[in-house]
């Protein structure tokens, strides 16, 4: 590879102050350089430019500056006993598996809990609930964020909106960066990481993680919420 036709000293100069820049952007960017240079080539560059970490896609068409870091859930084995055990009694079913030390890599305050999310689609909670009951001592189901059974380890059905934004890891759907965020600030079990908290919790994502803005937004949006999700997510930006 011949890394001058790539100009990225200059694609740097030019871009470092953006939040984000666009595919379009780019193409300007390389026509400076090559009035007729074709669009394939651009994608071809801008590809490249994402496998050596000079750039990161950040959205549909979109990108900044520096090599990307995927939120990637720690996977127990109690996680995987679970998944397990979901796949043998619901092979149809839609869901995921998380563990709300997640949180832990972005907050400010440790939590201290032993608490396994796992989330299905609504008219299946009910049925996942009883059998997860006949396996484990302590289960709830629904938004309960009390701390009924103390210091005890415990499972949480919850419900699993239609098209959120999950990823596999070690063959155990779970979690997104941008799933992640919006429930905590949306969902009422969560309600306890409010305030600055929250604020913290954000603003540790986006300069540790790379967060696809447009899958958040998309995710927001089917939970009614994209607004004002947009507008905070901008009021920290400008922190």
């Amino acid at each position: 590879m011949r890394t001058a036709e790539f100009h990225i000293e200059e694609l740097k100069k030019i871009f470092e102050n953006s939040d984000f820049f666009h595919v379009s952007d780019i193409f300007v960017f390389y026509q400076s350089f090559d009035a007729e240079i074709p669009k394939t080539t651009v994608n071809w560059r801008i590809n490249t430019l994402v496998k050596i970490g000079v750039i990161q896609r950040v959205g549909r068409g979109k990108y900044k500056l520096g090599t990307g870091n995927i939120f990637s859930p720690q996977i127990s084995s109690k996680a995987i006993r679970l998944n397990n055990l979901m796949k043998a009694n619901f092979p149809y079913l839609n869901f995921l598996i998380w563990h709300i030390s997640e949180i832990n890599s972005l907050s400010q305050h440790l939590i201290n809990k032993d608490v396994y999310y796992v989330e299905v689609e609504r008219d299946a909670i009910d049925a996942v609930y009883e059998k997860l009951r006949g396996k484990y001592k302590f289960v709830l189901k629904g938004t309960i964020n009390d701390d009924v059974f103390f210091d005890e380890s415990q499972v949480v059905v919850r419900s699993l909106v239609t098209a959120s934004p999950i990823q596999v890891v070690k063959k155990v759907q779970t979690i997104t960066i941008e799933k992640l965020l919006v429930d905590l600030f949306v969902d009422k079990e969560f309600e306890f990481l409010q305030g600055n908290e929250l604020t913290h919790i954000f603003t540790n994502a986006f300069s540790k993680y790379t967060v696809n803005t447009d899958k958040l937004l998309r995710y927001a949006s089917r939970k009614e919420k994209r607004t004002i999700i947009t507008n905070y997510i901008n009021t920290i930006k400008r922190q």
